[in-house]
C-alpha cells in the first residue's frame, strides 16, 4: 500500500466497521492476553464506552480510510488527568487503542494513525502522549519504541493459579 490513508473523524454511520475492526483487535490480543472478551461479545455497548471516554477526555475516535476500505482507527484521549497521588496534578495525551487491519499491517497506516494522534494532542496543549501496550505483543512495541515512545511504568503481574 504505497498511498497515504485518510484520516478521519468517526461519524455514526462507521459504527459497523468499528466493531469489526475492534473485533479483529480482540481476537489479535487473545493470543497474547487470555483475559479479553471473546471478539463477537463486543457490540455496541463498547463503542459507546469508547464515546464516553471521548466526551470525557476531550478524544477523538479516527479511522483510516484507504481505497475505500477502513483499514485502522485510533481512540486519542486529548486531555486525561494524572491521578498518581505522589505527583503533582497535571493532564497528558493518551491513545487508548489503536489497531490495523491484518492485511494493512506493515503498511505504515499504524505510524499515521499515531501522528494523527499526536497532532490532535498537541492542539488540545498536552505536554506528554501517553500509550499502553501487551507486553507480548512484540509488532505493536516495535511501532511504539519506531515512533518515539519509551518506556514510563511497567506493571507486571505474577499468576497466582
Amino acid at each position: 500500500m504505497s498511498d497515504a490513508p485518510d484520516i478521519r473523524q468517526y461519524s455514526p454511520e462507521d459504527e459497523p466497521v468499528l466493531i469489526a475492526l475492534i473485533r479483529e483487535l480482540q481476537a489479535h490480543e487473545r493470543q497474547h492476553y487470555d483475559r479479553m472478551l471473546a471478539p463477537e461479545d463486543i457490540a455496541g455497548w463498547y463503542v459507546d464506552d469508547l464515546k464516553r471516554d471521548c466526551r470525557d477526555h476531550a478524544g477523538h475516535i479516527r479511522l483510516a480510510w484507504l481505497a475505500g476500505k477502513c483499514v485502522g482507527y485510533c481512540v486519542i484521549l486529548a486531555r486525561v488527568r494524572n491521578e498518581e497521588a505522589d505527583e503533582e496534578p497535571f493532564y497528558y495525551a493518551y491513545v487508548s487503542e489503536l489497531a490495523v487491519t491484518g492485511a494493512a499491517r506493515g503498511s505504515g497506516i499504524g505510524k499515521t494513525l499515531l501522528a494523527d494522534a499526536e497532532q490532535l494532542a498537541r492542539a488540545a496543549d498536552a505536554r506528554w502522549l501517553r500509550v499502553s501496550v501487551l507486553s507480548r505483543n512484540a509488532l505493536a512495541r516495535e511501532v511504539y519504541t519506531g515512533y518515539g515512545f519509551r518506556d514510563h511504568l511497567t506493571t507486571m503481574e505474577k499468576p497466582l493459579t
